[in-house]
């Protein structure tokens, strides 16, 4: 299964371009960032879970007054208050690093479903009882 296509990423094709015998995904990780960086990239896709009243949120997302307000809106209602507390907007969490705004759109999409993979996959091996959805919303 390919999760993209090599082309979707023009400065990898360039520097594949001019080194078309010896460049590789592996090299342009290690051109473009650092050790911290990949270790931050770790928790980004492999997310760390707070379970707090029977919720189950993101660590790195929880806000304890965000989740009584949406507790309150919701009057309790488990599914929306974690697709509130857990929405995760890509586009607004990149918005440093914005290119060209079409394939910025594409790029954030084949993202989405690729986290979506990998939260999917690391949540069924640490919680193998317990059913969780990850859904993609544009």
């Amino acid at each position: 299964m390919e999760l993209f296509p090599d082309e979707m990423i023009k400065e990898f094709i360039e520097y594949k371009n001019a080194n078309p015998n010896n460049f590789n995904w592996w090299n342009y990780v290690n051109v473009k960032a650092d050790l911290q960086t990949a270790l931050a990239f770790a928790k980004f896709f492999y997310p760390e879970i707070v379970e707090i009243e029977g919720y189950f949120l993101l660590k790195d997302k929880y806000n304890e007054e965000l989740f009584e307000s949406w507790k309150l809106e919701f009057k309790n209602e488990k599914v929306c208050v974690e697709k509130m507390m857990n929405l995760y907007e890509l586009k607004d969490f990149f918005h440093i690093n914005i290119n060209v705004e079409e394939e910025e759109n594409e790029q954030t999409k084949i993202l989405g479903n690729i986290l979506k993979l990998f939260w999917s996959m690391s949540f069924k091996k640490r919680f193998p009882d317990r059913n969780i959805l990850v859904e993609v919303y544009e």
